[in-house]
Parts: structure tokens; sequence; C-alpha cells
């Protein structure tokens, strides 16, 4: 049974995550407050590297999930802060204690594209790793330095490091906000999202692959989250559709998602398993029976 730390594992997503891995895992929260799961606690400030380097002493692998997220709109130093050191700190205590697989989890914003900017939108469809990266905001370029650096530590040591980036994460207790959010009238956004679950099972899929020793995948539900056929939103939307360089995708469904999980279905072995249509019915259904 592998030990394994999660870092931030308290958290909304965090949570998931701990009780996706402990039903087979060996799992160590490492956060500043207990896990609402049964698992080990150990509390850790990741801005404190002895506290870091105590709580992933004898893992075999590190999840590392605490930062400042987007949605806490905190001042721009504070994510470089926070992110990038806090990072910067999981590595390093994951090399001295010899930690041979750390994932990391990064996000759609290390592209830049989440942040709506109108030179900067998708140069085609669907967007994948091999897609040009420009972040402007502090909070997207914390998300580009991590994958950076964990690279770096790939390179010149055996360690093997993940970085996964999640799109927006759905969750049962968030749904109806998030529904509320894409349906605003004149949204002008690119409609991604990714279920909690199923972003879980991902970091499950990147903690038991080995021989990988760095990798970048974008974790994605495979439709959007717009009721309309992707490429008649996006023409309302954003402008003149991109390049499509895979047809097919968007043949087999109208309304497939702006970015490719590709990769980590190859790679990983891993399957996103929603249809946000479905779960549009089915919370509509759970709230008018309440």
């Amino acid at each position: 049974m592998k030990k394994v730390v999660v870092t931030g594992g308290s958290g909304r997503v965090g949570s998931y995550v701990v009780q996706q891995l402990m039903q087979s895992m060996q799992v160590v929260v490492a956060d500043l407050k207990p896990s609402q799961h049964q698992v080990e606690f150990v509390a850790t400030d990741v801005m404190d590297l002895d506290a870091v380097r105590a709580a992933t002493q004898g893992a075999d692998a590190v999840i590392h999930l605490a930062a400042i997220d987007f949605d806490w709109k905190a001042a721009e130093e504070q994510y470089i802060n926070v992110n990038v050191r806090g990072t910067w700190h999981v590595l390093q205590a994951c090399r001295d204690n010899g930690v041979k697989k750390v994932v990391l989890c990064s996000s759609i914003s290390a592209s830049g594209l989440s942040e709506m900017r109108p030179e900067w939108t998708p140069q085609y469809l669907p967007v994948d790793e091999a897609h040009d990266n420009k972040p402007y905001q502090a909070y997207s370029v914390s998300k580009i330095m991590m994958e950076q650096m964990a690279k770096s530590f790939s390179d010149a040591t055996d360690m093997e490091i993940i970085c996964l980036r999640p799109l927006a994460v759905v969750l049962p207790e968030t749904i109806n906000e998030y529904i509320d959010f894409v349906d605003a009238e004149n949204r002008q956004w690119l409609f991604y999202y990714i279920w909690a679950a199923d972003l879980a099972k991902a970091f499950e899929a990147a903690v038991n692959i080995q021989g990988l020793r760095y990798g970048v995948f974008y974790i994605s539900a495979d439709d959007s989250s717009h009721p309309q056929p992707t490429q008649e939103w996006y023409q309302r939307i954003i402008g003149s559709v991109p390049e499509i360089k895979r047809p097919l995708w968007y043949q087999h469904n109208p309304r497939a998602s702006i970015f490719s999980s590709a990769a980590a279905k190859d790679i990983l072995g891993w399957q996103p398993s929603t249809d946000f249509e479905q779960l549009r019915a089915q919370y509509a259904s759970a709230a008018i029976s309440e």
C-alpha cells in the first residue's frame, strides 16, 4: 500500500482526492486544518520548509494541492509568494527525503486562455498540451512557474513529476452556482469544466503510473457546459473559429470541449464520466424534489 501525502487535502477539491485515494492507499493529509476523512493528519504550512520536510518524510508519493486559489481574489504578490514558493518547498522537501513521485495541481490558467484577453484566444481546437502558453495574471503565471520548476527537478534528479491542469472544477455542492455563472446573459467564456470526482481519479492515475519522468496534462470533461454546439457559440461569443485539428472530435459530439484530454486518456489511462446536460437535469430534479 502506497503512502501518499496530500498537501491541501482538507480543501474542497482535496477532500475528493483524499476520498478517492484512501480506498487503496495510506493517505496522510498535510494541511492547516484536519481532514473530514478518517486519515492521518499532519499540521503543515507549505511556507515552512521544515514542516513540509517533516510531513513528506517516508512518503511514496506526494500530491501538492495547497495553494491560493484564483477565486480567493488575493493580491498578486500573494499568488506568486505562496503558490510558487510553496511548490518549491514541496519539491525541495521531496528531493531531500527521497520521494520519487510528485503530482502537482497546475491549472488551465497556465495557458493564459482562462484570462479571456481579446488578443489571446485559442490558436486551434481542441486545445492540447502542445498549444502555446501566454499567461499574464499573477495566478496564471504562478501555475506556469510551478510547471517549469517541476521540469527542472525531473531533469536533474530521479524524481517523477506530473502536473495536472484541471479545468473549472465543479462539485455537487457548487454546481448550481456554476450553472448560474455559465447561463448568465452575454457570458464571455470558454465553458469548460471537470467534475470533482473525475479529477480525483486523475490524481490517482497520476500517482499510479510508473516510468513517466515528467508530464503535463489537461484534465477536462469531454463536453462543454454550454447547451449549444461548441462551434456555434464560439463563433458568436469569441469570434472566428480557428483551425480544427481534430474535426471528428466535434462531429462525434457537437458540444465537445474546447480542451482535449486525449493525452491523459492515452498516457494515464484516465477517463471523464460526465455529460453536462445530464448533470443539469439531475441537479435541477434534485432541487425540485427538495
